[in-house]
């Protein structure tokens, strides 16, 4: 609505410039319009600050939901590699007690020549055997171990990730309460001076109705009077009389059906990476919720703003993503002359 109302209210406001003497009531009425319009362009930029500081505040809180599946994914990997050398270190500690337990009645075997002569012989034999026996599994737990603590090191670096993010997140969700503040606060001076505007020029308006009757009824009494008082006989007056000037019929709006013949505009190289980074320059893409639209990620009430500056009014209320290419690179590139990198600034683009 604000945009509507700008282009408006200016034209007001250089109109009401160029009467050269006017009254206190007119002076009030023209101060009361270009502070109309001065809000009218600051809430239109707040709002798209407010539209940028949601759109990377989704962003911040989409990578802290990752960081936290990325710490849980390796979380459960750190509790299977640990319940792996447990089960293990039993194996080993388990064959190692049944080959000793079972050495004395084998008599063959392995187990058997290691176990089969003397006391003090068979204690130094089953020393070597069980570095024997758990030789193999030991390497392996160490591997695990190495694993484990890659693993542990690689959880470290995510969780010092994830409260950054956490952070960034944090940040972002501020600014965007303060931009939605301000904007709220905007909203409100310009309905305040919306109202006060209307007073005026309602009070204007009939102060021009009373000066008018009276004119009417001071030039009506003068003919009375005239009347009533004889003519010369001399004397023949002839008043001719001057057609008024029919009113000039307003220009013509041109209304395109869909703009088949737009030009298509040379996008900067700042929109060339916007494109690539939101949509991997897909036009017809939309973000999960629906809530931001077409190449450039437009929300509705962005993209409004955007076509009716660009001179394409028809496509108010339609959906970015259904409108062509040029139309969106259009939008894109008034936008960006408006409001700079701002509506794009969670972008990794204006970095």
């Amino acid at each position: 609505m604000a945009a509507v109302w700008l282009p408006v209210l200016l034209a007001l406001a250089c109109l009401a410039t160029v009467v050269p003497a006017r009254p206190a009531a007119g002076d009030q009425v023209g101060d009361l319009q270009a502070r109309a319009a001065d809000l009218s362009r600051q809430l239109v930029l707040g709002r798209l600050q407010v539209d940028a500081y949601r759109q990377a505040s989704e962003v911040a809180a989409a990578r802290v939901a990752a960081d936290q599946r990325d710490v849980g994914r390796l979380t459960g990997q750190i509790a299977a590699d640990q319940k792996a050398i447990e089960a293990r270190l039993r194996i080993v500690r388990t064959q190692a007690i049944l080959d000793y337990v079972n050495s004395g009645s084998a008599g063959t075997g392995v187990a058997g020549a290691l176990f089969a002569d003397s006391a003090g012989t068979r204690a130094q034999a089953a020393s070597e055997y069980a570095h024997l026996a758990a030789g193999s599994i030991t390497a392996a737990i160490a591997r695990l171990h190495t694993a484990q603590a890659a693993l542990q090191t690689e959880q470290s670096a995510l969780r010092q990730r994830q409260a950054q993010d956490r952070a960034d997140q944090a940040a972002r969700d501020r600014n965007l309460a303060r931009a939605a503040a301000a904007a709220a606060d905007l909203a409100g001076q310009q309905a305040q001076v919306t109202g006060q505007l209307a007073a005026a020029v309602a009070a204007q308006q009939s102060a021009a109705a009373h000066a008018a009757a009276a004119a009417v009824a001071a030039r009506t009494a003068g003919a009375r009077t005239t009347a009533a008082s004889p003519a010369p006989a001399a004397r023949s007056t002839t008043v001719a009389t001057i057609p008024a000037a029919a009113p000039a019929a307003p220009a013509p709006v041109a209304r395109p059906t869909g703009a088949p013949g737009l030009p298509d505009p040379p996008l900067p190289p700042f929109l060339q990476c916007v494109v690539q980074a939101e949509s991997g320059g897909n036009y017809a893409i939309a973000s999960p919720g629906g809530t931001y639209m077409g190449a450039f990620q437009f929300s509705q009430a962005t993209w409004d703003v955007a076509v009716r500056d660009a001179g394409l009014g028809y496509l108010v209320g339609v959906p970015p993503n259904a409108a062509s290419r040029a139309e969106q690179d259009t939008a894109a590139v008034t936008l960006f002359a408006l409001a700079g990198r701002q509506p794009w600034l969670g972008d990794r683009c204006s970095a």
